[in-house]
């Protein structure tokens, strides 16, 4: 699929040794590249991603699919994830790291790890985040298939739609996405998490002068300059 003002990566059908590594240097590429938004799609027609891959005998290597969660968690710019099949386990996990996801109602989304005798631990703050931790818990232990309508219920999911106005919705959203303001993007996630630690007097002072600090930079006085001229400065 091909988008404007977007760096496309698309997911492996597993995430194996060689395709978390392949995968990392894809999303380096995209990050590097002078597209403002970063698109996730499927691995095929119905498997967005399905997940660590564990083989009887075979070598586990999380910390490079860890890297590439860190690395989603801090894009140097706005991360859209487009669900059109299956998100399993750390393909699930990869769609509620980014800042907008959109689904199609043929998605389905599972966190069947407890089956395995693992738990979900590398994409536990992305998924939690997205869902609260109760929520997460839940489908954790139930380990069954949601729909696409129990995700977005849920709070997995930003938007939902028919596979036939998929395309139109995600070129809108990548529209959307471009005009935001890349680092402040990145300063969100960071705060997000941030934000849920400490009493809360401590957190409005801390945020009180993050504000502040933003506020002064150039990149928001040049737009700001460029509003009051009359011009839209995010188109």
């Amino acid at each position: 699929m091909e988008l404007m003002n977007a760096a496309v990566v698309y997911l492996p059908l597993k995430l194996r040794p060689d395709t978390v590594h392949a995968l990392r240097a894809a999303f380096d590429a995209a990050f590097a590249a002078s597209a403002p938004v970063v698109v996730l799609l499927g691995a095929s027609d119905d498997t967005f991603c399905t997940g660590l891959a564990v083989d009887e005998g075979g070598p586990v290597e999380t910390e490079p699919f860890a890297g590439i969660l860190a690395a989603l968690a801090d894009a140097p710019k706005p991360t859209l994830a487009y669900v059109d099949g299956k998100a399993i386990g750390g393909g699930f996990g990869m769609a509620c790291a980014c800042d907008w996801v959109v689904a199609t109602d043929r998605a389905t989304f599972g966190l069947p790890e407890l089956l395995w005798g693992i738990i979900p631990a590398m994409i536990w703050p992305a998924v939690s985040g997205r869902l609260g931790p109760n929520v997460a818990r839940r489908w954790t232990v139930s380990a069954h298939t949601r729909s696409a309508e129990e995700a977005l219920d849920a709070g997995a999911l930003d938007e939902l739609v028919s596979p036939e106005r998929g395309p139109a919705v995600l070129r809108k959203a990548v529209m959307r996405l471009s005009r935001l303001e890349p680092q402040a993007t990145r300063q969100l996630r960071r705060w997000n998490r941030d934000s849920q630690l400490g009493p809360l007097a401590d957190v409005l002072t801390r945020g009180a002068a993050l504000t502040k600090a933003m506020a002064s930079t150039d990149v928001v006085q040049a737009r700001v300059a460029a509003f009051n001229r009359g011009e839209t400065p995010w188109t």
